[in-house]
């Protein structure tokens, strides 16, 4: 491999692995070998977590066994719940709550990662972080936490856990797709520090905290939020023209459009698209962000500022609305977002268990050549 590396380590292989295969040029994705667009249409997440972990696809008796086991991790411990009720109020949410995975840490101890404990300790963190997160936004509005339903799959307990309400069958639809399109996505910026950490012989939680630091970024998985912002300040389709116009002259950047690897569509935009449509449809739905997420798409499409620069809507673009009609508050939808993906980092730092050896990169130096040293009195 050449010694020379591009600025953001573009074109360097780092590490293999077994899980996401992506193609920017063509605008495909694959996890384990299937098309991301058969597992958006017919998967469950947690049948996603099996495949990522387990290489396969899960059986019906196997999808039973990890629906109970999640279900019996997800409940919170009075301990737990004690822990959400001493966190601040103010600030971000995910600033908050990444302290709370640290804390739960020192309630649940975790062991120095190993390659037969790893799957173990991610299970309980894939199974508290909703629960963690649904109690912390009900707290702070007021409201009691909702131990969860046990009959319910992943996505519609985080949702009856949020709401305090079993969610409708769209709603839960709505949610599981999104999970199942965020779980993995190759060596991303957050997915990358969870695997060094993970070389460092760490625990697993504090893997996962390095994780959402990283995925809390603008250029990253913050940017769902700053997309419903922009949405939301817009207000109406008519306001689309004027507001992106005065971004483009203000030299500013269109949340959620745009990606590093596609250059083309992100393939995972329809099926949010789809589902935010579908969940916009409702009667006396609030289809305001929808709209407005349609009309910036149909605007930049044929806009030769985006279009000499291949930028398209990617993940978070049409996630914005979808999160945002689902009820969640604006600062956690990259919790959201590091809900769904957690079994791609659990699953990635699997696999750098196996490598045996600190990620240690060098930097060129290119600093001052040698020189004397000068004592502080002779100093000019």
């Amino acid at each position: 491999m050449s010694a020379h590396i591009g600025m953001g380590l573009d074109g360097t292989v780092v590490a293999q692995t077994h899980l996401g295969s992506i193609d920017g040029d063509a605008g495909r994705l694959s996890l384990c070998g299937y098309n991301v667009h058969d597992l958006a249409d017919g998967a469950r997440w947690e049948e996603v977590l099996h495949l990522l972990w387990r290489g396969e696809l899960p059986t019906a008796g196997q999808l039973s066994a990890l629906r109970g086991e999640l279900a019996a991790a997800r409940a919170l411990s009075a301990e737990e719940i004690a822990l959400v009720r001493g966190l601040p109020r103010a600030g971000h949410a995910m600033d908050v709550l990444r302290a709370a995975v640290s804390l739960l840490a020192g309630l649940h101890r975790p062991a120095t990662m190993r390659a037969d404990t790893v799957f173990a300790d991610g299970l309980r963190l894939a199974a508290k972080l909703p629960m963690l997160v649904a109690a912390y936004a009900r707290l702070r509005e007021g409201r009691e936490p909702v131990q969860p339903d046990a009959d319910l799959g992943h996505a519609a307990a985080f949702l009856h856990a949020l709401h305090g309400r079993r969610p409708a069958p769209e709603e839960e639809a709505a949610l599981n797709t999104y999970m199942v399109l965020l779980a993995e996505h190759g060596l991303n910026v957050s997915t990358f520090v969870a695997r060094i950490v993970a070389s460092a012989q760490s625990d697993l939680y504090a893997a996962i905290d390095a994780a959402l630091a990283a995925l809390k970024g603008t250029a990253h998985g913050g940017a769902n939020e700053h997309a419903m912002r922009a949405f939301l300040a817009i207000d109406a389709p008519a306001g689309v023209p004027a507001f992106i116009e005065d971004l483009l002259a203000r030299r500013a950047r269109l949340m959620g459009v745009g990606h590093r690897i596609y250059k083309t569509e992100d393939p995972r935009v329809r099926h949010l698209r789809q589902h935010s449509a579908a969940l916009a449809a409702r009667p006396q739905a609030d289809a305001g962000a929808h709209a407005v997420a349609e009309a910036v798409a149909a605007y930049i499409i044929d806009h030769p500022h985006f279009q000499a620069r291949r930028l398209y809507p990617n993940v978070e673009f049409y996630s914005a609305p979808l999160l945002y009609q689902l009820g969640l508050p604006l600062d956690t939808f990259t919790l959201a977002f590091a809900m769904a993906r957690l079994p791609g980092w659990v699953g990635h730092v699997r696999e750098q268990l196996d490598v045996a050896r600190l990620v240690r990169p060098e930097a060129e130096y290119i600093g001052p050549a040698p020189r004397p040293f000068i004592a502080l009195e002779d100093r000019a």
